[in-house]
């Protein structure tokens, strides 16, 4: 995966951010190699989520590599799904059926490729990114639906982190092996790191597939009265 790392670093327009190189920082130990990947086995090109164009399988994915990669996410896509499935139950269906709508596309155009992918994808999410060792300014996430919730995952050996959700005021730490879900289209968020080795692997749906396969939006999650016991009333008693 390090050659395909590295060929996604930028040096155009500092304003793509995300894979520009001036945002990137080398690990102290050489093991993480800096930059962003996109894994999905069906989505929009860059520029191509209008109408005319079709789904293709992410370049990460093809070739050799592409089997490795759906291997290595398949336990931590499992889990993260499962995770989703508690948190917002409608949208888990949601991704789930925009999945099969996909298969049922690629196999009535013969997108051998596609279907491959689409049969070793364990996951409810359209889009995987890894991010490795990468300082991300205060943003949002435009291209995701404001209902859907995305999940951040980190892995990596690093100094003091904290996420700051800054539109609702709220902090969070953010050590290795956390796992935070928000909105990311409205919830505006930053992160700093400048030392150490860190992974962050974001998994998100993407709103222009769910449309492709015309997906019916989900209402935002909801919870019931959550019921907590009083153990000093309790005791008292």
């Amino acid at each position: 995966m390090g050659n395909l790392l590295n060929n996604s670093i930028t040096t155009g327009k500092p304003t793509a951010w995300r894979t520009h190189a001036s945002n990137f920082y080398p690990s102290l130990n050489g093991k993480i190699t800096p930059s962003c990947i996109n894994i999905s086995p069906a989505w929009f090109q860059q520029g191509r989520e209008v109408y005319g164009f079709s789904p293709e399988v992410s370049a990460s994915l093809k070739g050799d590599v592409g089997s490795n990669i759906m291997t290595s996410l398949q336990r931590s896509g499992i889990l993260v799904s499962a995770a989703l499935q508690v948190m917002h139950p409608d949208l888990y269906w949601a991704g789930l059926k925009t999945q099969v709508r996909l298969g049922e596309w690629a196999t009535w155009y013969q997108l051998h490729d596609m279907c491959h992918h689409l049969k070793c994808w364990m996951l409810v999410f359209n889009v995987v990114s890894v991010i490795c060792n990468r300082r991300s300014p205060p943003h949002r996430d435009p291209k995701c639906r404001p209902e859907a919730f995305d999940i951040m995952t980190t892995a990596g050996i690093y100094h003091l982190v904290i996420m700051d959700f800054m539109n609702l005021g709220i902090k969070f730490l953010y050590d290795s092996g956390s796992m935070l879900a928000s909105s990311c289209r409205l919830v505006r968020h930053h992160m700093h790191v400048e030392e150490g080795s860190w992974i962050v692997t974001a998994w998100y749906m993407r709103d222009s597939i769910h449309n492709f396969v015309r997906t019916p939006r989900t209402d935002y999650a909801k919870y019931g009265t959550v019921k907590c016991s009083h153990p000093v009333a309790k005791n008292d008693a």
